[in-house]
């Protein structure tokens, strides 16, 4: 399977080539954003890797998981989707777990066709709602998503003393 996005970008599945630097550089930015979000570097690096470790056990082949890589109109790979397909009390949701568009291809369009393009897919499983968490320092990710349509559902606070 895979998806055009408007004419600026296509998914395609990613493949068993691509997969290893793709987790090794998700678990590091995860880290590092943990990191920004308060725990300590060791702590952070740790929960990233058993994040994978759970959620993907099988790597690509890990049930109700989707894992595509970006290309750009020239066919050169410029970023990561990865969504997987849970269901809570009865409704399938489409959580995506991980959006990386490259640095120099930010600011394209991307990212927002990207998550359009998601819709329909999402959409041919019969799910009707698709989640996903940002942190609250990343304010481009949350000005897009909720450009987009996206609410907030609960807000999580702490404070250090």
């Amino acid at each position: 399977m895979s998806i055009q996005i408007g004419r600026t970008a296509l998914l395609i599945p990613m493949t068993e080539a691509e997969y290893p630097a793709w987790r090794d550089n998700g678990i590091k930015a995860y880290a590092d954003d943990k990191a920004k979000s308060g725990y300590s570097p060791e702590n952070a690096l740790k929960l990233a890797e058993e994040s994978y470790e759970i959620s993907l056990p099988e790597g690509l082949n890990t049930p109700d998981n989707y894992i595509f890589t970006i290309l750009n109109v020239s066919e050169q790979p410029v970023g990561a989707l990865w969504f997987a397909v849970k269901e809570h009390y009865g409704k399938k949701t489409a959580f995506i777990y991980d959006i990386e568009i490259n640095l120099a291809e930010r600011g394209k369009g991307l990212g927002k066709a990207t998550m359009l393009s998601l819709e329909a897919e999402v959409k041919k499983l019969a799910i009707n709602k698709i989640g996903l968490h940002i942190f609250a320092f990343n304010k481009t990710a949350h000005a897009l998503y909720a450009s987009l349509g996206y609410q907030a559902t609960d807000i999580t606070m702490e404070k250090s003393i």
